[in-house]
Protein backbone atom coordinates (compact mmCIF):
# COMPACT_ATOMS: atom_id res chain seq x y z
CA UNK A 1 0.00 0.00 0.00
CA UNK A 2 2.57 2.72 0.74
CA UNK A 3 4.59 1.85 -2.34
CA UNK A 4 1.68 2.36 -4.50
CA UNK A 5 0.49 5.55 -2.29
CA UNK A 6 4.34 6.93 -2.91
CA UNK A 7 4.11 5.77 -6.90
CA UNK A 8 0.65 8.14 -7.15
CA UNK A 9 2.85 10.74 -5.26
CA UNK A 10 5.09 11.20 -8.24
CA UNK A 11 3.11 10.56 -10.95
CA UNK A 12 1.12 13.45 -9.75
CA UNK A 13 3.90 15.74 -10.70
CA UNK A 14 4.13 15.91 -14.13
CA UNK A 15 0.12 15.82 -14.56
CA UNK A 16 -0.57 19.22 -12.71
CA UNK A 17 1.49 21.61 -14.17
CA UNK A 18 0.64 24.27 -11.20
CA UNK A 19 0.27 23.33 -7.70
CA UNK A 20 -3.14 24.42 -7.24
CA UNK A 21 -4.72 26.16 -4.09
CA UNK A 22 -8.52 26.89 -3.30
CA UNK A 23 -10.34 30.43 -2.23
CA UNK A 24 -12.05 29.09 0.98
CA UNK A 25 -9.85 26.01 1.39
CA UNK A 26 -6.36 26.77 0.90
CA UNK A 27 -6.48 30.39 2.26
CA UNK A 28 -9.30 33.07 2.65
CA UNK A 29 -10.93 35.72 0.41
CA UNK A 30 -10.11 38.73 2.47
CA UNK A 31 -6.62 37.89 3.33
CA UNK A 32 -3.74 37.78 1.28
CA UNK A 33 -2.18 34.34 -0.21
CA UNK A 34 1.47 34.44 0.64
CA UNK A 35 3.57 32.60 -2.10
CA UNK A 36 6.65 30.81 -0.55
CA UNK A 37 9.91 31.03 -2.91
CA UNK A 38 10.85 30.45 -5.15
CA UNK A 39 8.98 32.90 -6.86
CA UNK A 40 9.13 30.67 -10.16
CA UNK A 41 7.52 27.99 -8.67
CA UNK A 42 4.21 27.90 -10.20
CA UNK A 43 0.99 27.85 -8.81
CA UNK A 44 -2.68 27.89 -9.78
CA UNK A 45 -4.87 29.89 -7.11
CA UNK A 46 -8.75 28.92 -8.05
CA UNK A 47 -10.09 32.15 -6.66
CA UNK A 48 -13.59 34.04 -6.93
CA UNK A 49 -14.50 37.88 -7.52
CA UNK A 50 -16.91 37.49 -4.65
CA UNK A 51 -18.60 41.14 -4.80
CA UNK A 52 -18.15 43.87 -7.41
CA UNK A 53 -15.01 45.78 -5.77
CA UNK A 54 -13.01 42.30 -4.55
CA UNK A 55 -9.49 42.22 -4.76
CA UNK A 56 -7.48 39.32 -4.47
CA UNK A 57 -4.03 39.68 -3.92
CA UNK A 58 -0.95 37.83 -3.58
CA UNK A 59 2.50 39.07 -1.31
CA UNK A 60 6.07 37.52 -1.86
CA UNK A 61 9.36 38.78 -0.85
CA UNK A 62 12.41 39.23 -2.63
CA UNK A 63 15.77 39.71 -0.51
CA UNK A 64 19.63 40.24 -1.79
CA UNK A 65 20.76 36.84 -1.55
CA UNK A 66 17.56 35.85 -4.10
CA UNK A 67 20.03 37.68 -6.47
CA UNK A 68 22.36 35.56 -5.98
CA UNK A 69 20.36 32.23 -6.07
CA UNK A 70 20.97 29.59 -8.97
CA UNK A 71 17.72 30.82 -10.57
CA UNK A 72 18.84 34.47 -10.71
CA UNK A 73 18.66 35.78 -14.28
CA UNK A 74 19.64 39.05 -15.83
CA UNK A 75 17.42 42.14 -17.23
CA UNK A 76 18.60 43.99 -20.57
CA UNK A 77 21.02 45.91 -18.63
CA UNK A 78 22.81 43.12 -17.12
CA UNK A 79 21.37 43.16 -13.59
CA UNK A 80 20.99 40.13 -11.07
CA UNK A 81 17.28 39.68 -11.04
CA UNK A 82 14.28 37.02 -10.76
CA UNK A 83 11.66 36.64 -13.14
CA UNK A 84 7.74 36.92 -12.00
CA UNK A 85 5.35 35.42 -14.03
CA UNK A 86 1.41 36.18 -13.71
CA UNK A 87 -2.04 35.39 -15.54
CA UNK A 88 -5.72 34.96 -15.27
CA UNK A 89 -7.69 32.38 -17.00
CA UNK A 90 -11.65 31.88 -16.70
CA UNK A 91 -13.62 28.90 -16.67
CA UNK A 92 -14.62 29.08 -20.14
CA UNK A 93 -18.34 29.04 -19.84
CA UNK A 94 -21.43 31.07 -21.56
CA UNK A 95 -22.28 33.56 -17.93
CA UNK A 96 -18.20 33.98 -17.89
CA UNK A 97 -18.38 35.26 -21.10
CA UNK A 98 -17.09 38.70 -20.15
CA UNK A 99 -15.01 38.49 -17.08
CA UNK A 100 -11.91 39.96 -17.94
CA UNK A 101 -9.77 40.11 -14.66
CA UNK A 102 -7.28 42.76 -14.88
CA UNK A 103 -3.55 42.44 -12.80
CA UNK A 104 -1.04 44.53 -11.12
CA UNK A 105 2.64 43.97 -9.91
CA UNK A 106 3.68 45.84 -7.17
CA UNK A 107 6.98 46.72 -5.63
CA UNK A 108 9.77 48.57 -4.76
CA UNK A 109 10.15 51.23 -8.05
CA UNK A 110 12.32 49.74 -10.80
CA UNK A 111 12.70 50.14 -14.82
CA UNK A 112 10.03 47.69 -15.47
CA UNK A 113 8.03 49.07 -11.89
CA UNK A 114 7.97 52.86 -12.73
CA UNK A 115 5.61 55.28 -10.38
CA UNK A 116 1.83 55.05 -10.69
CA UNK A 117 1.07 57.67 -13.70
CA UNK A 118 -1.42 59.90 -12.97
CA UNK A 119 -3.70 58.89 -15.40
CA UNK A 120 -4.09 55.25 -14.43
CA UNK A 121 -7.42 53.85 -13.77
CA UNK A 122 -6.67 51.41 -10.36
CA UNK A 123 -8.99 50.58 -8.03
CA UNK A 124 -6.28 51.31 -5.68
CA UNK A 125 -3.19 53.10 -4.36
CA UNK A 126 0.57 53.08 -5.17
CA UNK A 127 3.06 54.13 -2.28
CA UNK A 128 5.11 57.35 -3.47
CA UNK A 129 8.40 54.76 -3.49
CA UNK A 130 6.58 51.50 -5.25
CA UNK A 131 5.97 50.79 -8.70
CA UNK A 132 3.46 49.20 -10.61
CA UNK A 133 2.88 47.62 -13.47
CA UNK A 134 -0.40 46.59 -14.98
CA UNK A 135 -2.01 44.26 -16.95
CA UNK A 136 -5.28 44.81 -18.48
CA UNK A 137 -7.62 42.26 -20.91
CA UNK A 138 -9.66 43.88 -23.23
CA UNK A 139 -10.86 40.75 -25.15
CA UNK A 140 -11.53 36.82 -24.21
CA UNK A 141 -8.62 34.53 -25.40
CA UNK A 142 -8.47 31.31 -27.07
CA UNK A 143 -10.04 27.94 -25.24
CA UNK A 144 -7.69 25.44 -23.67
CA UNK A 145 -8.39 22.30 -22.09
CA UNK A 146 -6.49 21.82 -17.96
CA UNK A 147 -5.26 18.42 -19.04
CA UNK A 148 -5.72 16.70 -15.40
CA UNK A 149 -9.48 18.39 -14.53
CA UNK A 150 -10.39 18.35 -18.28
CA UNK A 151 -11.99 21.88 -17.29
CA UNK A 152 -12.00 24.35 -20.54
CA UNK A 153 -10.53 28.01 -19.88
CA UNK A 154 -10.42 31.13 -21.81
CA UNK A 155 -6.78 31.95 -21.98
CA UNK A 156 -5.74 35.48 -21.11
CA UNK A 157 -2.66 37.46 -21.37
CA UNK A 158 0.57 36.68 -19.92
CA UNK A 159 3.11 38.95 -17.64
CA UNK A 160 6.20 39.34 -16.82
CA UNK A 161 9.05 40.98 -15.43
CA UNK A 162 12.61 40.59 -14.05
CA UNK A 163 12.51 42.33 -10.87
CA UNK A 164 16.19 43.88 -9.65
CA UNK A 165 15.34 45.16 -6.27
CA UNK A 166 14.58 43.39 -2.46
CA UNK A 167 11.76 43.80 -1.05
CA UNK A 168 7.74 43.25 -0.40
CA UNK A 169 6.06 42.42 -3.13
CA UNK A 170 2.46 42.61 -4.51
CA UNK A 171 -0.06 40.93 -6.91
CA UNK A 172 -3.15 42.59 -7.34
CA UNK A 173 -6.66 40.84 -9.53
CA UNK A 174 -9.81 42.83 -9.97
CA UNK A 175 -12.68 42.84 -12.28
CA UNK A 176 -12.87 46.20 -13.68
CA UNK A 177 -17.13 46.02 -14.60
CA UNK A 178 -17.44 44.25 -10.92
CA UNK A 179 -18.44 41.25 -12.50
CA UNK A 180 -19.00 38.10 -10.03
CA UNK A 181 -17.00 35.60 -11.29
CA UNK A 182 -14.64 32.61 -10.72
CA UNK A 183 -11.41 32.53 -12.35
CA UNK A 184 -7.46 31.38 -11.63
CA UNK A 185 -4.41 33.83 -10.80
CA UNK A 186 -1.35 31.46 -12.35
CA UNK A 187 1.65 32.75 -10.75
CA UNK A 188 5.41 31.53 -11.81
CA UNK A 189 6.64 29.51 -14.65
CA UNK A 190 8.57 26.57 -13.37
CA UNK A 191 7.08 23.18 -12.32
CA UNK A 192 8.58 22.21 -9.03
CA UNK A 193 7.26 19.30 -6.64
CA UNK A 194 8.76 18.54 -4.13
CA UNK A 195 6.69 16.16 -1.45
CA UNK A 196 4.72 19.03 -0.28
CA UNK A 197 3.83 20.40 -3.32
CA UNK A 198 2.63 16.95 -4.39
CA UNK A 199 0.57 16.41 -1.24
CA UNK A 200 -1.11 19.74 -2.25
CA UNK A 201 -1.59 18.87 -5.58
CA UNK A 202 -3.12 15.33 -5.00
CA UNK A 203 -5.47 16.91 -1.99
CA UNK A 204 -7.01 19.11 -4.55
CA UNK A 205 -7.23 16.75 -7.48
CA UNK A 206 -10.57 15.52 -7.30
CA UNK A 207 -12.24 18.60 -6.17
CA UNK A 208 -11.03 20.52 -9.05
CA UNK A 209 -12.06 17.35 -11.58
CA UNK A 210 -15.92 17.91 -10.54
CA UNK A 211 -15.45 21.53 -10.98
CA UNK A 212 -16.39 22.37 -7.22
CA UNK A 213 -14.29 25.49 -7.59
CA UNK A 214 -16.79 26.78 -9.51
CA UNK A 215 -20.09 28.65 -8.19
CA UNK A 216 -21.64 29.55 -10.55
CA UNK A 217 -24.04 26.67 -11.30
CA UNK A 218 -25.05 27.49 -15.21
CA UNK A 219 -21.06 27.46 -15.64
CA UNK A 220 -20.49 24.04 -14.08
CA UNK A 221 -22.90 22.61 -15.11
CA UNK A 222 -21.87 23.65 -18.74
CA UNK A 223 -18.47 22.73 -18.29
CA UNK A 224 -18.97 19.02 -16.14
CA UNK A 225 -22.46 18.36 -17.53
Amino acid sequence: MKKIFLASLFLAAPAYAHVPYVEGLDFQDDAAFTAQPPIEKSLALYSSFNSPTDQDRVVFTVTEADFKDAKAVVDAAGRPGRKVSFNTIVPACAPYASVLPSVALIGPQQDGLPQQAADAQLPFTVAADQGVQALSNTEQGSVIKEGITGTQYFEQKKGSLIVTRPGSYEIVVWEPEGRIADYVLVVGHEEIFGAAEIMQSLKRIDYLRAGREIKDDRCRQELKP
